[in-house]
């Protein structure tokens, strides 16, 4: 293997593009090559990014270019499709959340990485937040004592585009809720048993807004909040225990701690975390989009935990077996497929599989 990996990109959206000008920021890669399904997106990204190729069909520049790794940014329903044909390939695969749109799919995918021995990480880039970090490093050290509740939710404007198209896997659940259900499998650490939602549907046929509870072997109960109905960008994590809690936001740095359990946070405490402690340096030269500064510096975290974890044999941080969980909760709540028209509501313990992408029905 040579000194840096060798990367190519299965999408020349702006997400695609952003990605790579993190990935140039760790150090460890070179861009070799890009595909697009719009070779003009890929002559584009070639042109704007430094690769040496670019590609209008995805099994070719599988075939023929020099690479160890890729990253699949693309629509949410390509991104299994994408991906199986890269580890199929013999490629290490960076795929963007939700990586499938149904668990099925998303086991296929994890057993194929694994027969071709290759890694498969997913993009669940919250974890690689400061402030995220130490949260997890205070929950481990016990701040909140024995978890009981966990509050959470990610919510965003109305959605347009590929987006809002269930053919495509739109919806704020695999755009941004799948995010906050990562985070509370991350910080809970334990098998769901009940899912219980409610869900509203948009005129588009993807959902208007979803909230959920779930219980979980420990008997945490987890209530998680996404949708589309919220004029900006809001998320949030509140994790509540036997001995204090911690809040994070989201796009915020600030981390709200009080415990009984550390006499240093034995009052209600804010603090801000600063970015230098917890994510790698950047590469010295290294440029990127105005538009995405404040997130390019966490990706380039999650782009060196993926590259590392190649170089160094080990499992990455976010696997593909996460996804699927995170995958698998919403769709086993029985209200995701209404009986009738817009009808929903609905208890189910776990096991029971159901499709999320179905057909909400015509308007009530």
């Amino acid at each position: 293997m040579p000194d840096k990996l060798q990367f190519g990109l299965i999408g020349c959206g702006s997400q695609g593009q952003y990605l790579c000008e993190a990935l140039a920021m760790t150090g460890l890669a070179d861009l070799v090559a890009c595909c697009d399904v719009k070779a003009q997106a890929a002559e584009g990204a070639a042109a704007r990014l430094g690769f040496e190729e670019a590609y209008d069909d995805c099994e070719q520049m599988l075939l023929q270019a020099s690479l160890d790794a890729v990253i699949i940014a693309t629509t949410h329903d390509q991104l299994q499709p994408m991906a199986l044909a890269a580890v199929s390939a013999g490629k290490h695969a960076l795929v963007e959340k939700p990586m499938a749109l149904n668990a099925a799919d998303g086991r296929e995918l994890v057993g194929a990485a694994k027969d071709a021995g290759v890694h498969l990480m997913v993009g669940y880039t919250l974890r690689f937040m400061p402030e995220r970090i130490l949260m997890k490093q205070l929950l481990d050290e016990g701040a909140v004592g024995d978890i009981a509740h966990v509050i959470a939710g990610q919510l965003i404007g109305g959605l347009g585009g590929w987006l809002a198209d269930p053919a495509h896997g739109g919806g704020p659940l695999l755009y941004v809720g799948t995010h906050v259900l990562d985070q509370v499998l991350w910080v809970v650490g334990s098998e769901a048993e009940q899912v219980f939602a409610e869900v509203t549907w948009a005129e588009s046929g993807v959902e208007a807004g979803v909230s959920l509870t779930i219980r979980f072997e420990d008997d945490v109960v987890a209530q998680v909040c996404t949708s589309q109905k919220m004029g900006g960008r809001y998320g949030w994590l509140d994790v509540i225990g036997s001995a204090g809690r911690v809040r994070t936001e989201w796009e915020s740095n600030e981390l709200y701690v009080e415990s009984r359990a550390m006499e240093t946070y034995r009052h209600p405490t804010r603090i801000e975390v600063p970015m230098d402690p917890y994510l790698p340096p950047v590469e010295r030269g290294a440029r990127g989009s105005m538009v995405a500064v404040k997130y390019l510096r966490m990706w380039a975290t999650e782009l060196a935990e993926f590259c590392n974890s190649i170089l160094e044999e080990r499992l990455p941080a976010v696997t593909g077996e996460d996804a699927v969980a995170e995958t698998l909760l919403p769709l086993r709540a029985s209200s995701f497929v209404p009986p009738l028209g817009r009808e929903c509501g609905g208890q189910v313990p776990l096991p029971a599989t159901l499709l999320c992408r179905a057909d909400p029905g015509p308007k009530a």
